[in-house]
């Protein structure tokens, strides 16, 4: 069967509503009763694969942390689900922050890098500047 109609799909199609301006852009599910504050999952809205892989990455450079895994459970929705499993006595909560934290240092720690050299490499080439775009 070939229908001779085009069908065009808006790729702004979304699943759910856009989450309003108010709303957190973290949340918390519950976790189960037996496995306490060690066990959890988060929900970041208006996130994706950037921030969930280098968020895991950094979750399992942490010994205490024992699984780290993220989900986009739909492309349509503007949500990422990140669940981390930490040992006895290190709350899931402590790991996120700090993983948070150790992320952020490195994305200072980057950006600087990366306008020292620039520096460095517009002293070492002063006619860089000069050129002219060719046409």
């Amino acid at each position: 069967f070939t229908s001779t109609r085009e069908m065009t799909i808006p790729t702004t199609a979304r699943v759910s509503a856009p989450e309003p301006a108010d709303s957190a852009r973290l949340v918390v599910l519950a976790g189960e009763r037996d496995s306490g504050d060690t066990c959890r999952t988060f929900i970041f809205h208006q996130e994706n694969h950037t921030l969930g892989n280098s968020l895991r990455h950094m979750l399992l450079m942490n010994p205490r942390v024992v699984f780290a895994g993220y989900t986009i459970p739909h492309p349509a929705e503007d949500q990422m689900h990140i669940r981390i499993q930490t040992v006895e006595d290190y709350p899931a909560q402590t790991a996120l922050k700090t993983a948070l934290q150790d992320l952020k240092s490195l994305a200072v720690l980057s950006k600087q890098k990366f306008l020292d050299d620039v520096a460095r490499y517009k002293k070492e080439n002063p006619d860089c500047q000069k050129m002219e775009p060719s046409m």
